[in-house]
Parts: C-alpha cells; structure tokens; sequence
C-alpha cells in the first residue's frame, strides 16, 4: 500500500493541539515538531521520564516508524496510583477530583485510551501554582474517600479505605535529546562507511576518510529538483578545488527508479544537472536497500524530514562538527 503512495489517513499530517484553558485550543503541530507525515495509529501519554509531565510516543503504521515526544513545559504537578481493595486492584474507572484554587479538575483511570493504546496506571495534574490541594477518589466500588490535602511535586500512592496517601519514589530516566531534522547521527558522532552508487551505476562502499584525504570533508547532500543545491555546486567545486583544507563529497538524494531502465534514468539525470551545474568532486547516488551486514545513506539521513541542501562537515576521522543547512557560503 505504501509503495503505491497510499495512505490510511489521506495524507494528513499528525496534529497536536494546546489547551487554551477558556475552552478553546490552539494548533502546535508544527511548532512542537509532532506533525509527522507518517499514518499514527496509536497514542501512548505517560510520565516517561518522571519529570511531572505527560511525554508521548506514536506507533506510526506507515513503515513502523515510532516516535517519542519528550514534553519540556515542566510546571508543578500532582502524580496519583490508585490501589483498591474492593474489586479490580488497579481501581479502573476509579475518578480522582483535585481542588485546586482555579477550581475541582477530574481524571478517570481507564487504561486505555485512543486506538490499540493502554495509558499507564497513574494520573498526573497540573497545580496551576498552587502549593497544595485536596483530593478525593470516587471508587470503583461506589465508595467516596477523602484524602485531604496533598502538597504540591508530590508522586502519592491512595489506597482504598486507608484515608491517607503514601509517597512514590522518584524514578527519574533521562530521555535522549532529539536527532538533528533530518538525520539520524548527531554532531560528536562519526560517519560510517556506507553503500551508494556511483555515477555509472555500479554499487560502491563510501568511505569518507578515505575521500578526505587528511583533510576536513564538507558532505553535500542535493537532488536534481533542488534549485538551491544546483546553483550552490560552483561554490562547492571552488571549495574542493581552492581549499587546502578541505574536500566535498556529494550525495544525490534523488528517488530510485523501481526498475533497471528507471534506476538508469535517475542516474543519467543526476550526471547530467551534476555537470551541468558545476560539480567536480565525487558523488554519488543512494541506494535504498543493501546487504545487512551494509549501512546505506539511510543509516545516516531521515529521508522523509531531510531539509536540501544540507551538509554535514567532518574532521578528518568522519566525525561531525558542524551542521550546515542551505546552500553553503564562500567568504
């Protein structure tokens, strides 16, 4: 279905929306970074890091790329588990009501939540600056309970029919910092040899160590439909040619043909704007499948989220030190 460019959600883009709090919200999809063009069909919100906020992670159907939002508006909160004694020992269907100074807020332990999704078995309310409030559980089984008040940063344990709370303690994990747009290495982090093609067709093992000579590496990263790359190649052979310290290695990013006569095609294109345009440094074409023991220029670009032109400069051991987006500037 996906190699035919089908999609189940027709094409639209994940949509993530702000509470307003006078009953209205605001779309922060594209300013949050959640507006993947991929199909999600699933909705886990959970405290991953123990921080006191919901983060989230989208199981994504479209080529079965997870994503994992870490939630960094911070604030105070409240963090509630429920353990009955009657009945279902979760407490599910149990509503925990928080009387904060703006009003009672209200959560239902369900478990489950959105499509194939199961939440995890606590709740968390924001306490909108207040230093404290009171809280009571309507129990599954028809009961009421008090447990006055709980401070605010507090991670409480209320167990049926005991009226007072028990502290949690803190398990905090450290979620990993998001890649660069794009990509799937960080700066610090070396370039590994990968399989491309270069422009005769012939498949071939990229080392850029090797291609750098010694030298720092400016790897380009262009398509023949970018006008930004074409009208930047003059600049990027200058910089091969002129630069002593310096050597540029390139990458076409153009889509693969699904047969021998297209994938010629591709690559009779790409020779073509490639000369045109002015290059003459090294470059090659990617090759979207490889040999496992292989890594292809996938195992270092997110080819659905690349921003073109993008260049990645590299020591001379292939370790990323700089980012470079758009066309490259030649003092």
């Amino acid at each position: 279905m996906f190699n035919e460019g089908r999609s189940f959600s027709g094409n639209e883009r994940d949509k993530l929306f702000l509470n307003r709090g006078d009953g209205t919200f605001v779309d922060v999809s594209d300013l949050s970074g959640c507006d993947s063009p991929n199909d999600g069909r699933g909705v886990i919100t959970a405290d991953l890091d123990d921080d006191g906020d919901l983060d989230m992670f989208v199981h994504e159907n479209q080529r079965e790329r997870h994503a994992m939002y870490r939630n960094e508006l911070g604030g105070s909160f409240l963090k509630v588990r429920l353990r009955a004694t009657t009945g279902q020992y979760e407490a599910i269907g149990a509503t925990v009501v928080v009387g904060t100074a703006h009003g009672p807020v209200a959560q239902v332990l369900t478990r489950g939540a959105g499509f194939v999704s199961c939440q995890a078995p606590e709740l968390v309310f924001g306490m909108g600056g207040v230093d404290e409030a009171a809280v009571t559980v309507h129990w599954p089984g028809g009961a009421t309970e008090s447990f006055g008040t709980i401070a605010k940063d507090s991670r409480v344990l209320l167990v049926e029919g005991s009226g007072k709370s028990t502290p949690i303690d803190t398990v905090a994990r450290t979620l990993p910092d998001p890649l660069p747009r794009g990509l799937r290495i960080r700066i610090g982090e070396t370039v590994p040899t990968f399989v491309a093609r270069d422009i005769d067709g012939k498949r071939v093992h990229v080392d850029v160590r090797a291609l750098g000579e010694g030298k720092r590496v400016y790897l380009n990263f262009w398509a023949t439909f970018c006008s930004s790359c074409l009208a930047e190649m003059g600049d990027l052979t200058h910089v091969h040619q002129q630069d002593p310290d310096i050597r540029v290695v390139g990458v076409a990013m153009d889509a693969p043909g699904t047969t021998d006569t297209k994938d010629a095609e591709v690559l009779a294109l790409i020779a073509r704007r490639f000369d045109k345009s002015g290059g003459k440094f090294p470059t090659f074409a990617h090759v979207p499948d490889a040999p496992t023991d292989d890594f292809t220029i996938e195992s270092i670009v997110d080819l659905e989220r690349l921003p073109i032109p993008t260049t990645l400069v590299l020591s001379p051991e292939g370790v990323v030190i700089d980012i470079i987006r758009g066309p490259i500037q030649v003092d």
